[in-house]
């Protein structure tokens, strides 16, 4: 069947709203995780840094155990709200008390803080997991067509960095005096929790709607064997596999990023907070406004191809300024602009914006890519499965916020921050030096790896219109 005579189900303008509308409440958690929650613990609370590490870690395992389950599970659902919805309405209200408990509840010295922070993080996860894994399900049930899924992950990563780098901004700006504010992060707290109980609360009542045109199930048992057995045909598709692996490896690149960039602008670039202050506005825009891009980037195009020279962009863009200025460094050169001067702080700034948006455009495709396997399962097994295969963006969004943590923490303190005369160092100091280099590796490990996985990936725009048309898929013209 050509490419253009295929009339597959697609979704309206204000399902498409609905849906996207509910990645600001992911937005806002993983603003907490990857930017507040460490600091807060540690200088705020009292927490020493390694104990706050581990602590993700516990949480993240726990909760990696979680995504696979609650995917069956929702995939398994049969009642009169549909298999996904009975789990977006439970998420609501504890999804938005554990974003507020992890920081209103603690008290400085509390000798219960290490567990009790575990403890928040499980809840806030797997609350997390209640809601994004079967909402993410919902997805490629809304839509069949090839293109129309980009504009899905598309609005779902817009909404996402509108929330996380929103509440990001109003914190820092009206509520925060500095970073070891608590009164500040008080007032984040509540604010934070309405922000996702607004978020979780607007996707699943504005989907509500859409639960009669949505696949319903066959009685399928639950006893663990055919729990096992099913999930092992599922998962054994080969793109499934890859761009699950693709995706850890590119979320850890991502999480690293976020971690590491305060260490840079100190002890590298030497920048003063308020002179850069702005790049966390510049940053957000230019992503938003590349995302929005999106569907018309990929339209008529192979998604596979587009995400592979986005992969190879950041490879080779990405490191270069670390990489010149320790050119400039060891051997004396002047590649890149003094610290301090206006030169500088342009090049650094667009190319942060650059990569983060690179970045973000590259995780939707991925994102749709990944809506795409679900045909392809369901033609190959009989069953359509969501819910499973969507556990690449939640866990991957879980990596970012605890892997990236922890990744970071063992760098740093292999480069030497532990070392109390480090701050002495001036530029060009050994521990900065041996940290740029290995983080540098690191940089450049990961996307290749990424890149390399994605290029496995084995459906294409031809083949996804054949699953659809053989399934049925396919709307009256």
């Amino acid at each position: 069947m050509g490419d253009t005579e295929l009339n597959a189900q697609k979704a309206n303008a204000s399902t498409q709203f609905f849906y996207g509308f509910g990645s600001i409440a992911v937005g806002i958690k993983n603003n907490l995780l990857g930017t507040f929650l460490l600091i807060y613990y540690n200088q705020v609370l009292g927490l020493d840094a390694i104990t706050v590490s581990l602590a993700f870690l516990f949480a993240l395992v726990i909760d990696a155990i979680s995504d696979p389950i609650i995917g069956i599970w929702s995939d398994r659902t049969q009642s009169k709200y549909g298999r996904r919805h009975p789990f977006l309405y439970f998420s609501i209200i504890p999804f938005s008390l554990a974003y507020y408990y992890i920081i209103a509840g603690p008290e400085p010295g509390d000798p219960n803080l290490f567990w009790r922070l575990v403890f928040l993080l499980f809840v806030l996860r797997i609350s997390m997991t209640l809601f994004e894994v079967p909402r993410g399900a919902l997805a490629p049930e809304l839509s069949k067509d090839y293109d129309q899924r980009n504009t899905l992950a598309a609005l779902s990563m817009m909404f996402g960095w509108a929330g996380g780098a929103g509440i990001d901004f109003i914190a820092r700006y009206y509520w925060l005096d500095s970073f070891v504010d608590f009164d500040g992060y008080q007032i984040l707290a509540f604010w934070g929790g309405i922000g996702i109980f607004i978020g979780t609360a607007v996707t699943t009542i504005g989907t509500h709607k859409n639960i009669p045109d949505l696949h319903s199930p066959p009685q399928r048992s639950f006893d663990l064997s055919s729990f096992i057995k099913e999930t092992k045909e599922t998962l054994s598709n080969r793109s499934w596999i890859v761009l699950f692996s693709s995706g850890i490896f590119y979320s850890l690149l991502v999480g690293l990023e976020s971690g590491v960039g305060t260490y840079y602008n100190e002890y590298l670039w030497q920048w003063e907070p308020k002179t850069i202050a702005v790049w966390s506005l510049i940053t957000p825009v230019c992503v938003i406004c590349l995302v929005a891009l999106a569907p018309k980037i990929a339209l008529g195009r192979n998604k596979k191809r587009i995400t592979v020279g986005i992969f190879l962009t950041t490879i080779i863009v990405g490191p270069m300024p670390i990489a010149f200025r320790l050119l400039d460094i060891y051997y004396g050169t002047n590649i890149i602009p003094a610290n301090g001067t206006d030169a500088l702080w342009y090049i650094l700034a667009i190319h942060g914006a650059s990569m983060a948006s690179l970045g973000a455009l590259g995780f939707v495709f991925i994102g749709s890519m990944v809506m795409d396997i679900t045909e392809q399962v369901e033609n190959s097994t009989g069953r359509r499965e969501e819910g499973l295969l969507g556990t690449v963006s939640s866990f991957i969004h879980k990596l970012v916020g605890g892997g990236g943590v922890l990744l970071s923490g063992l760098i740093l303190s292999f480069s030497g921050f532990d070392n109390p005369d480090f701050s002495s160092e001036l530029y060009g100091g050994d521990v900065i030096n041996r940290f740029a280099v290995i983080h540098l590796v690191i940089g450049l490990s990961l996307p290749f790896i990424s890149t390399l996985l994605v290029l496995m990936y084995d459906i294409d725009r031809t083949k996804h219109n054949t699953h659809v048309s053989d399934l049925g898929y396919v709307e009256e013209k």
